[in-house]
């Protein structure tokens, strides 16, 4: 029976693939059987090849015709040029019983016969009409159609989801190639699907395409496409503030603020993570002994500026500053808050820090001439008076430049990193200024160093732009009570919360021990747009939560992204700790869809290329299986892509790739035997890709599943608007009012211009 499939013979191996040589007698490039009339070296066909009791499955890549003259032994002729007709494949795995596995284990020898799939053979490759072979054993199987396969239309190609999005997949094209519609053909299929009870899929949009995939509009509101879809939408757009998207600024941690601001590490850094520890610790009215180390540290500071001058009066404003600090030293109303401030600091007195000030100013007064007269003059600090003042006040100041050893602040240890709230105005009014104080106790002219820093600062926080991020510009948000919890349930697309869950309570404390929780006054709508929509009670949980980017500031893209990442990874880190949360590590699975990745996980360009997108990205590629935070990476340029992510994937779907250094590169990534398939990518038509990797039983050729409805991606129709009559001319005055930040009427969706052309929104 086997010989009825018989192509060939093996006449070359090598650890990954074969040389085959078609048969003489096989006139016609197919091959008549029992089961069907079928095509012999069609490229990305499969063929068989015996080993044993197993059989080796070959995927075909290149077909060639050679002519070999026959010399006759005796040398008296030689013979007409014959034909040889041979063909490469590539080595993908075995079929042993009736189960397929990737890999090889035996390898075939020279001269073992190779015979056509029969479909017997592909029902083991590709499964059967269901997808009956989840077994716990096996885990859930290849259960997600995606498509058809190229070559053999009447199988369908399958995913397994748990290798597919638990261990990283890429889906790499050039553009107009079909990415956007396989992601969104990949989570219909898998919403569609009965037994799906619930998904988490994000995705970073940041070409404003894929709501349209999962939504359509109704009578000028946006409802799901398919019940099953329950897609929540969050846009970006400046003119949409009571839902678009807001991320509040102390979710950030020092990394990221050092990034955004871009600290330099010599004295901006240091300062910048001062000020945020101190922020976040925050302060309480019966904290007025910070205000005593804060006097000591600035007037210290200032003592030791002017002590580096070479004028006389220089002297006099030591001497002046050192009268005013002994004055609050000595005054009686300071009393309790001195002996408060000296039990943060037991290494130091009172008594201690009033004689390094006197002494200070005694060694100014050396050499002042008619001293308490009306023309009192002081002498001139030269380096001898210089370095017994600088001997005296650092050991102090770098006493109070450290932490005082007492806890200071209640409700927990508070870093720079810890996601609590603080006023933006006080930490850059009061904080930052007192951080640069205690730098200066160094000598490092902090405030000079820190000018660049401060510049950016302040341009954030003035930028409407970034309201999103810092609130408004003219004054701080409110303290809202779980913030962070109620913006965790929004990006995962969890159910509400109870309702007293996600009331705000006011920043002061005055009556928070006698009203109870339904007392406190709610936060106006509006102003955190995830409260707003959490405050919807939401029985169900959103399957997919669509980030719509494509209007946020590119200054910040990275940063906003990195957010995101970095929050949703945290989270699953912690609530796998089922005393806290309840549940088990990975029983909360999330899988991250990252659009247009080249522009924020991008490749260092040199040695000294900081990226702090792609350092959350990259920790996410390399520890998120961990923790059931899945990535889905779609690029059009993998060349750009960081290499540490690309690498982690396991499972690709690639379309058709044109760009010779994007084709070497992704050569580098995938493994070596599949460099045959991959000759391939350039022909590639529209909608039809090449899987590869763990996802799938066997690499194949996939005709992609249509999305419907298709993401907001459509290649434009240049000819059929040039040749239409009465073409569709948008409202330029809408769209630019709009652009430059002014109202533009709702729902508005079709209007007639003066000239009585139709006019599209």
């Amino acid at each position: 029976m086997a010989t009825d499939f018989e192509i060939g013979r093996v006449v070359a191996i090598d650890t990954s693939q074969v040389t085959i040589e078609l048969n003489r007698d096989l006139k016609a490039l197919t091959l008549s059987t029992y089961e069907d009339t079928v095509e012999v070296g069609r490229i990305n066909s499969y063929v068989i090849i015996p080993v044993g009791a197993r059989r080796v499955v070959a995927m075909v890549t290149r077909v060639v015709m050679t002519e070999e003259a026959e010399l006759r032994t005796d040398k008296t002729m030689v013979a007409l040029p014959a034909a040889r007709r041979l063909m490469k494949a590539t080595m993908i795995g075995t079929i042993d019983g009736g189960d397929f596995t990737q890999g090889i284990s035996s390898f075939p020898v020279l001269d073992s016969p190779v015979l056509i799939a029969t479909k017997e053979d592909l029902t083991a490759i590709f499964g059967g009409k269901e997808h009956t072979n989840r077994t716990p054993k096996k885990g859930v199987g290849y259960c997600i159609s995606i498509g058809s396969s190229g070559v053999f239309q009447d199988y369908e190609i399958r995913i397994d989801p748990d290798k597919f999005f638990g261990k990283h997949a890429a889906i790499i094209g050039s553009t107009g190639s079909g990415k956007s519609c396989t992601i969104a053909t990949i989570i219909q299929s898998i919403l569609q699907m009965p037994e799906v009870e619930r998904t988490r899929f994000i995705i970073l949009d940041t070409n404003g395409e894929y709501r349209e995939a999962f939504q359509e509009e109704r009578n000028g509101s946006w409802v799901d496409a398919h019940p099953s879809f329950r897609c929540l939408y969050i846009p970006t757009d400046p003119s949409r503030p009571r839902d678009n998207l807001v991320i509040p600024y102390w979710f950030m941690n020092s990394n990221d603020f050092v990034r955004l601001f871009r600290a330099s590490p010599g004295v901006q850094r240091p300062v910048l993570i001062d000020a945020l520890t101190s922020a976040r610790e925050g302060e309480r009215a019966q904290d007025a002994w910070r205000s005593i180390r804060s006097d000591l540290l600035t007037e210290g500071n200032r003592i030791l500026s002017a002590c580096r001058g070479t004028e006389s009066r220089d002297a006099r404003l030591i001497r002046q500053l050192c009268d005013e600090v002994l004055k609050v030293l000595e005054c009686p109303d300071n009393k309790d808050v001195i002996a408060e401030f000296i039990e943060h600091y037991p290494n130091i007195t009172e008594d201690q820090i009033k004689e390094t000030f006197k002494e200070v100013r005694d060694i100014v007064r050396e050499g002042i001439q008619r001293e308490g007269q009306q023309y009192e003059r002081y002498a001139a600090i030269g380096a001898d008076k210089r370095r017994r003042i600088e001997k005296l006040l650092m050991p102090l100041l770098g006493t109070l430049t450290a932490r005082g050893t007492k806890r200071w602040s209640e409700g927990g240890v508070a870093t720079a990193d810890t996601p609590r709230y603080f006023s933006k105005t006080r930490f850059r009014d009061i904080h930052l200024e007192q951080a640069m104080s205690r730098e200066d106790a160094s000598m490092s002219r902090a405030r000079d160093n820190c000018a660049t820093m401060l510049m950016r600062i302040y341009r954030l926080f003035e930028d409407k732009r970034f309201e999103f991020l810092f609130g408004p510009t003219d004054g701080d948000w409110p303290k809202p009570a779980h913030a962070l919890a109620t913006f965790m349930r929004d990006i995962l697309g969890l159910p509400s919360a109870d309702e007293k869950r996600i009331q705000l309570s006011p920043a002061s404390k005055e009556n928070s021990e006698t009203e109870t929780e339904a007392d406190k006054p709610r936060i106006e709508e509006g102003i955190l747009p995830f409260y707003d929509r959490q405050r919807k009670e939401n029985d169900k949980p959103f399957n997919i939560v669509i980030v719509d980017l494509s209007l946020l500031a590119a200054e910040v893209l990275e940063n906003v992204t990195a957010l995101i990442g970095r929050l949703i990874l945290e989270f699953l880190q912690r609530a796998g700790e089922r005393q806290v949360s309840g549940i088990e590590r990975g029983e909360l699975p999330v899988v991250l869809v990252l659009e247009e990745a080249q522009n924020y996980v991008r490749a260092p360009r040199s040695r000294d290329d900081e990226s702090i997108s792609r350092d959350v990205f990259e920790r996410i590629a390399r520890e998120g299986r961990k923790f059931g935070l899945g990535l889905i990476v779609a690029s059009q340029r993998p060349s750009e892509l960081s290499k540490t992510v690309l690498s982690q994937c396991s499972s690709f779907v690639v379309h058709r790739l044109q760009n010779p250094e994007d084709l070497r590169y992704f050569r580098e990534i995938v493994p070596g035997i599949y460099n045959q398939l991959l000759d391939q990518l350039p022909a590639l038509a529209p909608r039809m890709a090449l899987v590869l990797g763990e996802c799938v039983s066997a690499p194949a050729l996939v005709y992609m599943r249509e999305a419907i409805p298709t993401p907001r991606s459509k290649d434009p129709k240049f000819w059929e608007r040039w040749i239409e009559k009465s073409p569709p001319i948008p409202d330029v005055e809408g769209v630019c009012r709009k652009w430059e930040g002014e109202d533009v009427e709702a729902n508005q969706t079709e209007r007639k211009s003066p000239k009585g052309e139709q006019v599209v929104d």
